[in-house]
């Protein structure tokens, strides 16, 4: 567990309360201190262990609600890696399904379902085969609390092939939760200080 988190969040009972706790992280997020020093640590974070990883596809997301902006890391990743597509999420919300369609750094974006920014061309889907998933709150080994829609766990089913990269702020790293069925462990989580999941010590954190 990072020194830095800032858990346990109290719960009302065993069987914990997710929309408690997510209200607690988002609240706690929204007033990250020093954001943008923990922001540039975590860009640096997220282009060594991509640069690594060498994706021929890499999902991301346009941030929301306090968390983490990964495009500026796609920028730095557009100079590094040429040859990478880049892609981001568009929902519907009728059919609760999650797509992404091809974009790039510098692309023309617009305001989608739930306020979140999407690429204003949706002419192309891909299927990424490594994701950057942004984190409501995390436990060490790779559990992922996102915001309940479950819109990534339902993607990633069937999709084992992917590579999966965790998105959070240390002060959101959980000290407990409870799997459910539907959830999928991430192979790497990272935060501004380190690394966790199924695969932490192998990509990304040779200087965090």
């Amino acid at each position: 567990m990072s020194p830095y988190s800032l858990t346990p969040i109290p719960r009302e009972n065993e069987g914990e309360d997710r929309a408690a706790l997510r209200r607690a992280l988002i609240a706690r997020r929204e007033q990250l201190p020093d954001r943008s020093a923990k922001e540039a640590a975590l860009t640096a974070a997220v282009v060594r262990a991509v640069t690594a990883l060498e994706p021929i596809c890499l999902g991301a997301y346009c941030a929301t609600r306090g968390e983490f902006d990964p495009l500026p890391a796609l920028r730095q990743l557009a100079q590094a890696l040429p040859d990478v597509q880049f892609a981001l999420p568009v929902v519907d919300p009728a059919t609760r399904q999650m797509r992404f369609v091809a974009w790039a750094p510098g692309e023309a974006l617009q305001a989608g379902a739930y306020g979140i920014a999407v690429p204003v061309d949706q002419s192309r889907t891909v299927e990424p085969d490594a994701l950057l998933v942004p984190c409501v709150g995390f436990v060490e080994a790779g559990l992922r609390l996102g915001y309940g829609g479950g819109y990534y766990d339902r993607y990633m089913a069937g999709r084992g092939d992917v590579y999966t990269i965790g998105l959070a702020f240390d002060l959101c790293e959980l000290d407990d939760l409870r799997a459910e069925p539907h959830d999928h462990l991430l192979d790497l989580i990272l935060t501004e200080t380190g690394s966790f999941g199924l695969e932490a010590g192998l990509l990304g954190d040779e200087e965090l």
